[in-house]
This record gives C-alpha cells, sequence and structure tokens, in this order.
C-alpha cells in the first residue's frame, strides 16, 4: 500500500487543526455526515491547488507554496464554516413554555393569590404544574424550553414536573435550591427551616449543610432547620398507632369497631407482610417477627419476608434489623433483584450512620452487580459526592466522568462538573 505523500498529510493535519477551531466556535454538534462532506471538498481542494502548483516553475517553490497554503486554509474555513452554520441554523429554534396561572395574577413573576385563604395552580406548556398554598409568596424567575427557575420566598408549593429529556427546572428557596428532572414533592420554606417531601422520583438540594448535595428519594422527607445546623432525612409515611386507630373507630360508632383484627393467615405470611408494609402497617410486621423468632427468619424465611421486613423496620428507624434482614437477603439471595436492591440500601444506612468507606463500598458492589438497576443513577451520584465531599479527586474523577457519560440529565451533574474542574 502506498504511503500518503507530504502534500496530503499536511492537508489532513489542516484539516484536523480547522475543525477543532471550527467546532468551538460553533454551538450546537456537528453530524459525522457533515463533517465527511466537508472534509472531502477540503482534500479535493487541497489536492487540486497542489497540482497546478506542481506544474508551474515560477515564482520559486519556498515563496509559493506557504502563502498558497494559507490562501487555501482561509478559503475552507470560510466554507467549512458557512456549511456547518447552514447546517446549525436549519434547526428549529427552542422556544419557551408558557404557561397559565387560575386563582392568581402574575405581576412581573410574583404570583399574587386573588384570594389569600384559597391556593392558585400554575400550568405549564408541558404538562407540568404548580400549586400555590395560601399565604404563600413566590414568583417564576425565568422560564426556559427546558423549564422554569422559580423562587419560594415563604409557604408551601406542591410540585408536579413532568419527566423528559433535557428537563432543567429549579426551585430556590432562602439559600437552598433544589434541583429537578421530573418528579412529584411538596416544597416549604420559612424564615430558616426547609422541608421538602417527596412522592416519586427525586431532586437534588444544595445549600447551608448540603454543599456537596443532598438527594432525596420518593418517598423520603427532607427537613433542614439552619439556626439548629440540623438536617435529616427519614421516610415520610409514618406507621399507623394501633391505640390510635382503636380510638377513632370506636368513637365512629361502626360495628367494626367491637371486632377484633383478623390474624394473619398461618399460610401466605409473606404475602400478609408485604401487603401490611405497603398498607404502611410497620409495627405488626416488626412485632410478629420478633414474636415468631427472628433468627428463624433471617435464616429460613422467604425472601418476600425478609424484604418486607427490612422495609419495616427502616422506615420505623430500627436500622439494626433492617440492617439484618438486608444482610440476610444477600447472603441467601445473592443473584435476585431483591439482594442487589439490599446492597444499595445497606449502602444508604451505611451512609446515615457516617461509614463514608462503608457506603461507598456498597455503592460500587451494587453497581458492579447491578449497572443498570433501578438505583444505578443514585449510587453513581451518591458515590461521587461522598468522594468529593471527603475532597479525594483522584478518586471521584473517574466517577465524575462516568456519570456525565451515562446520566448527562441527571440531580449529580453539577457535582461531577465541579470534579472535573477542580485543580
Amino acid at each position: 500500500m502506498s504511503q500518503p505523500s507530504d502534500e496530503t498529510r499536511l492537508a489532513q493535519r489542516g484539516w484536523r487543526s480547522l475543525v477543532k477551531v471550527v467546532r468551538d466556535a460553533t454551538p450546537g454538534e456537528v453530524p459525522e455526515a457533515v463533517d465527511t462532506q466537508e472534509r472531502a471538498k477540503f482534500l479535493a481542494a487541497y489536492g487540486g491547488i497542489a497540482s497546478n502548483e506542481r506544474g508551474k516553475t515560477e515564482p520559486p517553490r519556498s515563496w509559493l507554496r506557504p502563502r498558497w497554503r494559507v490562501q487555501l486554509v482561509v478559503g475552507a474555513a470560510g466554507a467549512f464554516v458557512l456549511g456547518v452554520f447552514l447546517f446549525v441554523s436549519r434547526k428549529p429554534a427552542q422556544v419557551a413554555l408558557s404557561y397559565q396561572v387560575t386563582g392568581a395574577v402574575a405581576d412581573r413573576g410574583y404570583l399574587r393569590l386573588l384570594v389569600v385563604t384559597s391556593p392558585a395552580d400554575v400550568a405549564f406548556s408541558d404538562g407540568s404544574r404548580i400549586r400555590i398554598e395560601p399565604t404563600t409568596s413566590a414568583r417564576i424567575a425565568g422560564v426556559s424550553a427546558r423549564g422554569a427557575h422559580l423562587v419560594l420566598e415563604r409557604g408551601l408549593l406542591d410540585v408536579d414536573v413532568v419527566h423528559r429529556t433535557g428537563a432543567a427546572w429549579t426551585i430556590e428557596a432562602g439559600p437552598f435550591e433544589v434541583a429537578i428532572t421530573g418528579t412529584t414533592f411538596s416544597i416549604s420554606w420559612d424564615s430558616d427551616e426547609l422541608t421538602v417531601a417527596m412522592t416519586r422520583g427525586s431532586v437534588l438540594v444544595t445549600g447551608p449543610l448540603a454543599t456537596s448535595g443532598v438527594s432525596v428519594l420518593g418517598g423520603e422527607k427532607l427537613s433542614v432547620r439552619e439556626h439548629e445546623h440540623s438536617l435529616s432525612i427519614v421516610d415520610q409515611i409514618r406507621a399507623p398507632d394501633p391505640a390510635e386507630h382503636e380510638g377513632q373507630a370506636a368513637r365512629s360508632g361502626s360495628p367494626q369497631a367491637q371486632e377484633p383484627a383478623p390474624r394473619p393467615s398461618a399460610r401466605g405470611t409473606h404475602q400478609s407482610w408485604s401487603l401490611r408494609v405497603a398498607l404502611g402497617d410497620y409495627r405488626s410486621v416488626l412485632r410478629e417477627a420478633e414474636q415468631k423468632d427472628l433468627d428463624d427468619t433471617l435464616t429460613s424465611g422467604p425472601l418476600e419476608d425478609l424484604a418486607a421486613l427490612a422495609d419495616a423496620a427502616r422506615y420505623l428507624r430500627r436500622n439494626d434489623i433492617a440492617r439484618r434482614a438486608l444482610v440476610a437477603e444477600r447472603l441467601r439471595f445473592p443473584h435476585s433483584s431483591e439482594g442487589h436492591a439490599a446492597t444499595f440500601l445497606l449502602a444508604r444506612l451505611f451512609e446515615e450512620d457516617g461509614d463514608v468507606l462503608g457506603a461507598t463500598t456498597g455503592y460500587e458492589l451494587y453497581l458492579r452487580e447491578s449497572p443498570r438497576g433501578s438505583f444505578a443513577q443514585e449510587a453513581l451520584g451518591r458515590e461521587l459526592a461522598l468522594l468529593w465531599k471527603r475532597s479525594d479527586r483522584s478518586a471521584a474523577l473517574p466517577v465524575a466522568e462516568k456519570y456525565l457519560r451515562e446520566f448527562p440529565l441527571g440531580p449529580y451533574t453539577h457535582i461531577a462538573r465541579d470534579v472535573q474542574g477542580a485543580p
């Protein structure tokens, strides 16, 4: 195979340099087809000029060829830039979301309720909705094609953001910022107390006591009291109090109030435990497990029992039992989806206890075992946040690059970019 000539090599090097300069100055992505087409034009033009030049004897090559090259590169650059910008300009311009306000007026972005005792609603053109509760002061600070930026000065908002590719919503509450991609939750802010109660999805909260970002998942509730220097995340569904339930039933006068609660069936116990957890009756699951013999449940109980027991214990903040149940899931059912999920949940418990090494090890193990699992994005993001929090950039950098590559719109992207940009 013949080797390329010096002129061809020079042309290829010139093309690579030209492409870098032009792409750096050009917004948007340049498709490979456009690049290939313009490259062929460049090399063809260079070859034609070089051939013409070889047919001339004057002026000397040492003077003429560089000048011709300069003219060629300038001309090709203009043609390439023109081709790229013509392609980019054909893309339709992104239009900012529109919105309609019901029960309030938007005065320079401020949402002023028409009736101070009644809520108001903001409906966005992508299907997202914001409900402003009475006595709330909020404003829409900006709207783009990807979402909106809201400022909550005080009060309560109920938020339902539609999940879509590229969505970028933020809510500013005092010194805190909540990054949203697609989720349902409520947020309240009063003086120096922030509460975020999640229904589904996840958000990332940054601010005092959460400088690296704290992720709040569906079913969890974040409470920050800045003046007390306290931050906590708990499962927001409170187990029903049996005494309270019985008192309410007695007051209702219902015939069922005098009937004892049905005892769980001897068969299908794992179904009743799972059902009771789904209904929020965590206490009875935990009580029954302890009465039966907790060790027996952990060593020989079915997988569904272990998963239900682990959830009930976590929701009641009995982390000692939750940890034992999750470890049993892993040891006895290591290849099940529940066993993989147990790895992630154990890592969360380690993180709650302040064990950074245990948490990062758990997140890494989960990602190795279940790289496309339900918690993959959260596990990678939490690992990144913990590594960055302890200033371990050498370990955080590959995790940051992986996160941006796999979840470019995820809630931990700002941490990943901080890691990349750090000296």
